[in-house]
């Protein structure tokens, strides 16, 4: 052992740490880390592939299942593409409800993100409580949409179907009532001195550095770099409230767990600023799709559908459109070709993880092996998304 030697450590995929299945090749020189690799791809499912043998209203149900943290956004960012090509004006309520899906979904992934943080670096109980208000959610998207993650809720022209008055209780019930679950994320991570010496000054990403890589979402505004889609390139009713994106300037751990707990605070009054603005109206343009049909089962309900062959786009056209998911910029690479206007001829997802797992490579350069739980768990990664 009088020889100075370094060594090769594999951190995952089994590791729960890595939040999903992503393999870490640590070069280490005692518990110091010398040099990293991410090996990614044990979760791929080639979902950029089968999306372009589907028609446009199939490939709902595939994005749902990338980020499946947050599904609604994804599927937002895509029926945006289509009706920017076909020119759909989208009514004010399904705007709402969209809004307030997404906000419901932001935080649902930051409970996760907040709780899996602090649970590996030994704290459960937050964990716990965060699952006790996630299900809330989740309650309220299976009253309205008969799924509880993989929602395929939003449809080119609107939603798929009204919100009742319940639903809307449920929501005002659960924005009233998770006091309880933001105090216990300021007790537990915040103010919590153990917490703080684990995450402070660890993981630091400039400013610099967190351009070099593409990073967005919280991660790069934790960094001081004050950029989100929902105010550059304004969707759904996010032009019509009063919100600011939110940012830090320290850049380590800690402030980026701060930042998802201050972004939780901040989607609460968007969707109360939202609730307050919801009226009865039409959830769906229908006037769009003229050469509508009606299938035999829902004659009676009269019930507007789609076009029986499916929606058409123009020949040799090219989209991309992009939402602020809770981990950054998702965005939508469409391409159509003459050959068939019914499926997309190529689709790219851009994907904010793999940006958040590029990183690493430098990031972890120097760090001690207890510090690695900390910066994973703080950039908030999905695999599904980044393997696609």
């Amino acid at each position: 052992m009088s020889k100075r030697f370094e060594y090769v450590l594999n951190f995952g995929p089994h590791h729960p740490s890595t939040h999903g299945v992503m393999r870490l090749a640590l070069s280490l020189f005692g518990e110091e880390v010398r040099a990293c690799e991410p090996d990614i791809g044990y979760l791929h499912r080639g979902v950029e592939k089968i999306v372009e043998n589907k028609r446009f209203l199939s490939i709902i149900p595939y994005i749902d299942r990338l980020d499946y943290l947050a599904p609604a956004i994804q599927e937002h960012a895509y029926v945006i593409s289509i009706e920017k090509i076909l020119k759909i004006s989208v009514p004010k309520r399904a705007l709402i409800i969209r809004t307030i899906f997404d906000e419901l979904s932001r935080i649902s992934s930051h409970i996760m993100a907040i709780g899996s943080l602090a649970y590996d670096l030994g704290c459960l109980s937050l964990f716990l409580y965060g699952f006790e208000e996630r299900e809330k959610i989740m309650d309220i998207f299976e009253r309205t949409t008969g799924r509880r993650m993989h929602i395929s809720y939003y449809v080119p022209g609107g939603v798929f179907n009204d919100i009742s008055d319940e639903i809307t209780e449920m929501v005002r019930a659960f924005v009233d009532e998770i006091g309880f679950y933001i105090e216990a994320v300021e007790k537990l991570t915040l103010n919590n001195r153990i917490f703080e010496k684990r995450t402070r000054g660890i993981g630091i990403i400039s400013s610099n550095m967190a351009m070099k890589y593409g990073i967005s979402g919280v991660n790069l505004r934790a960094s001081g770099i004050s950029y989100d889609i929902r105010k550059l390139s304004s969707y759904g009713i996010y032009d019509l409230l009063e919100f600011e994106p939110i940012t830090l300037t320290e850049g380590d751990c800690y402030a980026r767990n701060k930042l998802r707990y201050l972004e939780m605070k901040q989607s609460l009054d968007i969707i109360r600023q939202s609730l307050n603005r919801l009226k009865p109206g039409m959830v769906f343009n229908s006037e769009t799709f003229n050469e509508r049909r009606k299938w035999p089962a829902f004659k009676k309900f009269d019930y507007p559908l789609f076009p029986l062959n499916g929606i058409s786009l123009p020949k040799n056209i090219k989209i991309y459109s992009a939402t602020e998911s809770p981990r950054g910029e998702f965005g939508v690479h469409m391409f159509v070709e003459e050959a068939d206007q019914f499926k997309p001829y190529r689709m790219h997802f851009k994907s904010p993880s793999f940006a958040n797992i590029q990183i690493l490579k430098s990031l972890l350069i120097g760090v001690k092996i207890p510090d690695i739980n900390a910066i994973i768990g703080s950039l908030d990664f999905i695999m599904g998304c980044c393997d696609r």
